[in-house]
């Protein structure tokens, strides 16, 4: 029988290849042989090395966020070649953009916690001719916990929004930072932003929107008080379905709008030891507090 050949490419200006020569090796562990473009290859160069070595599956991995264009430009290469060979993508992949490249022919794509065992599996049975699961679903397994980068912020649940900013700046000295109406939650939120990143949020049912039950009966039980803590992750949906198939109790099991534009969810206070907590995945462009900073 012959071995399964595999051509790994690293197209684009990403210099990082770490991952792909783990990758490449974990291949070549398993028996295959594999074909390594190294750096910073043209998608041309990449299909042109495909067709010349005859190779199975074609691997990519791409850091640098120019999947979608450089999968679409693979795919239609390989066409004008008048060749179909499986391709795979690794890297650092939205979950939302994950159906987009199944849409353009990926036949899978791997996160950074994808085990090697899967990788491998993956590419044995697409170079068998056998279907994989589709890209949309082709997540880690498993997750070891939530994988938050900091903390997001401390949330306290007030009556007067505008007696408690009042309040707050007095004390801390420093003016609010941020204040907006989340029609989504039916909240007014207001965040005082410290020079770590994280941030203090006053949250209080907005009325003009019709209220939001859940901080109503809160205030009404408790009075003025800490509501929720905030974690900041990435790919919030695909650490939410994680999350609820290990059986996490949930508030959210999708992600909803939030404050400043940002995507949030919620785990039910018996998953966090009785305290509501709250996922955040932030817009990860620069801002005053560094990347990913609060804007």
């Amino acid at each position: 029988m012959e071995r399964i050949r595999v051509l790994v490419g690293k197209p684009g200006l990403d210099g990082h290849d770490r991952g792909a020569r783990v990758i490449a090796a974990a291949l070549r562990d398993a028996g295959m042989e594999v074909v390594y473009t190294g750096l910073r290859a043209t998608v041309p160069a990449i299909a042109a090395a495909a067709v010349q070595e005859d190779v199975d599956v074609i691997g990519l991995s791409i850091l640098s966020g120019a999947h979608e264009s450089i999968c679409k430009r693979l795919q239609e290469e390989l066409r004008r070649r008048e060749v179909s060979i499986p391709v795979v993508v690794g890297g650092i992949i939205p979950a939302g953009d994950r159906a987009k490249l199944e849409a353009v022919g990926v036949a899978a794509v791997f996160g950074p916690e994808s085990p090697l065992g899967d990788v491998v599996d993956t590419v044995r049975r697409l170079a068998n001719g056998e279907k994989t699961t589709s890209a949309v679903e082709q997540e880690p397994a498993t997750a070891p916990g939530i994988p938050a980068t900091r903390l997001d912020h401390t949330a306290i649940c007030v009556k007067d929004m505008g007696a408690s900013i009042a309040l707050i700046e007095e004390l801390l000295g420093q003016k609010c930072a941020h204040r907006e109406m989340v029609a989504a939650q039916k909240v007014s939120a207001a965040f005082f932003d410290f020079p770590n990143g994280a941030s203090l949020e006053l949250v209080s049912p907005e009325k003009s929107l019709g209220g939001n039950p859940g901080l109503e009966k809160f205030l009404e039980k408790r009075g003025d008080g800490l509501h929720h803590l905030a974690l900041r992750v990435r790919d919030i949906d695909g650490l939410l379905r994680r999350l609820d198939a290990r059986g996490v109790p949930l508030i959210d099991k999708v992600s909803r709008p939030g404050a400043r534009g940002h995507k949030v969810a919620f785990l039910h206070p018996k998953a966090f030891g009785g305290t509501l907590l709250e996922l955040v995945e932030a817009h990860e462009e620069s801002g005053p507090h560094g990347p990913g900073g609060q804007q």
